[in-house]
């Protein structure tokens, strides 16, 4: 018997994996990676920037799996989707 909690953290997983291969994952050297770009896109939507932003900020910018540990983790604390993806992708560039 699946609760209704059940369904909605099944949802959100689904949500989390589809917009995951979305991303495209790229290596990026250690110039071109950019916490900063990320954390500054997270306060251009009004978020506030703390430890748990800046630790998925600094995820984002080692490219490939880190940015999915960077979406997934922004998630984690109610960042939009839409947010957290152009945010992870900063970090990225």
């Amino acid at each position: 018997m699946t609760t209704k909690s059940g369904k909605a953290i099944a949802r959100g997983l689904t949500v989390a994996v589809a917009a995951a291969a979305a991303f495209t994952v790229t290596a990026a050297g250690p110039a071109q990676a950019s916490s900063a770009k990320c954390q500054e896109s997270l306060r251009q939507h009004h978020y506030t920037v703390g430890p748990k932003v800046r630790a998925a900020c600094n995820a984002g910018q080692t490219g490939g799996a880190g940015i999915l540990a960077c979406y997934v983790s922004l998630l984690a604390i109610d960042v939009k989707p839409d947010d957290a993806a152009v945010a992870c992708n900063a970090a990225d560039d």
